[in-house]
């Protein structure tokens, strides 16, 4: 197997992938440096993991085409014999299926900048949009290596299967990979739009286009999952357990809030003026954040029994919540150390350490995911809080904005509780909060900028 044939080659493309977070300092250097070695040696670390996923690929057809009975999934599925055309459907339902799949997601974010809808941007904006593309899809993989290429999936066991196990898999298996290769895409393209901030039209045009898409593979993912998961039994070794459904969901976690939240508070953010009470909005969105983690994280974690009936789900919800809490406190440091290209880079940095906490902390604890409610109904006061605090800017509407946002805040937070599976139920209704926040803003915004027009 390819584990043992060459053992440095999965060391390599955790190698690649790290390279691929800090492409665009590197791309950078090499300019500043202009020889060819290093133009060369941006051109490798580019390309390296597209080619190294491509020869996963190449080796398991070609372990499938031949019946090599030394591969582990052509002695479970396939056995001794000649192939056939139909068992090229192990490619895509079996373990080939993720390598496929993570091959175009790599291969859509190195050329991304050739993109239609961007095509008229000046190269110097491509090339970063593509580099920002890169380092989430990067950042992604290697928080999911273990997920998405299993030790047991490339290295000869201790004993082969005598005969085969069973037909090969359904094509129910390559579901969750499509919509988690989609969700990587073009939330991919979401993360670029929004850390690239106010770069264009062109760039706005594509992160709609991004956001539609986003929407629709989401509503498909829960309507998946709902089917997948049986919530009869113990929900959450299920997602664990079936390798694909715990990247589904923390895939769509961070595509849906960058969709709702994060990409249009761009544009509202930028809108706001010197920030008379900044620090006054940062401390109350800080504790807005804060008591949302802290209550329903062990509430959600108290509904699962597995932890006892007594203290347990609370002490270690609590223990997951102070880790993510903490996180918000050291990222202010960021701004000083020069990453202040967000209007506000505090509130940014705040948004960005919540919104990849479950995908980090997941690495470490099955229970992390378990965050995921409470960040969806917190996040969208990321947006809203400094309209309201700060004192140099006209707030919106109490009645349109405010009011709804906290009504419906509190029932999203609240009603999941009562169902038989809360989490799969904050799911659902989870993205309302953020949404009622980013059209108020963006309603706000328009007519605000619009008065400005008038009076000038």
């Amino acid at each position: 197997m390819l584990g043992d044939a060459m053992p440095w080659f999965l060391p390599a493309l955790v190698f690649g992938l790290f390279a691929w977070i800090w492409f665009g300092s590197m791309e950078r250097y090499a300019d500043h440096k202009g020889t060819g070695f290093w133009k060369n040696a941006v051109f490798i670390v580019r390309w390296l993991p597209p080619v190294q996923l491509s020869v996963m690929v190449i080796y398991r057809f070609r372990a499938i085409f031949s019946h090599d009975m030394a591969h582990l999934e052509v002695t479970k599925y396939l056995g001794a014999g000649s192939f056939s055309s139909h068992e090229f459907k192990l490619m895509l339902t079996g373990d080939g299926g993720i390598e496929i799949i993570m091959l175009l997601v790599f291969l859509f974010a190195v050329l991304s900048e050739h993109l239609p809808s961007i095509s008229a941007v000046r190269p110097a904006l491509r090339q970063k949009f593509r580099n920002r593309l890169m380092m989430f899809t990067a950042s992604f993989a290697l928080a999911s290596t273990t997920l998405f290429f299993p030790e047991q999936a490339y290295s000869e066991p201790a004993q082969f299967p005598v005969e085969t196990i069973g037909p090969i898999p359904g094509w129910e298996n390559f579901v969750p990979l499509a919509l988690l290769g989609g969700l990587l895409m073009f939330g991919g393209e979401l993360f670029a739009v929004s850390t690239l901030f106010l770069a264009g039209p062109h760039f706005q045009t594509l992160a709609s286009r991004a956001r539609l898409k986003v929407l629709i593979l989401a509503v498909v993912a829960l309507c998946y999952l709902t089917v997948a998961i049986d919530i009869e039994d113990d929900w959450l070794s299920q997602l664990h357990e079936q390798t694909m459904l715990l990247p589904l969901v923390l895939s769509m976690h961070l595509a849906v809030c960058f969709a709702v939240i994060l990409q249009p508070a761009v544009r509202s953010d930028s809108e706001l003026n010197h920030g008379e009470g900044r620090s006054l909005s940062i401390a109350v969105l800080a504790i807005i954040m804060a008591v949302a983690i802290l209550l329903l994280t062990p509430l959600h974690l108290n509904q699962l029994e597995v932890l006892g009936d007594d203290l347990g789900p609370y002490t270690y919800g609590v223990w997951i919540s102070s880790i993510a809490i903490s996180s918000l406190m050291l990222v202010q440091f960021m701004p000083a150390l020069g990453f202040d290209a967000a209007p506000r880079p505090e509130i940014w940095w705040m948004k960005m350490t919540l919104l990849y906490a479950p995908v980090l902390m997941s690495m470490f604890t099955p229970f992390a995911i378990l965050l995921l409610p409470a960040i969806w109904v917190a996040l969208p006061w990321s947006s809203v809080t400094s309209w309201y605090i700060e004192k140099d800017v006209d707030s919106p509407s109490t009645s349109f904005v405010l009011y709804p946002m906290l009504i419906v805040t509190v029932a999203a937070a609240a009603i999941p509780l009562g169902w038989s599976v809360p989490f799969m139920a904050a799911l659902w209704i989870g993205w309302l909060p953020g949404v009622i926040g980013s059209i108020g803003l963006a309603l706000h915004v328009q007519t605000h900028s619009k008065s400005m027009v008038e009076i000038q």
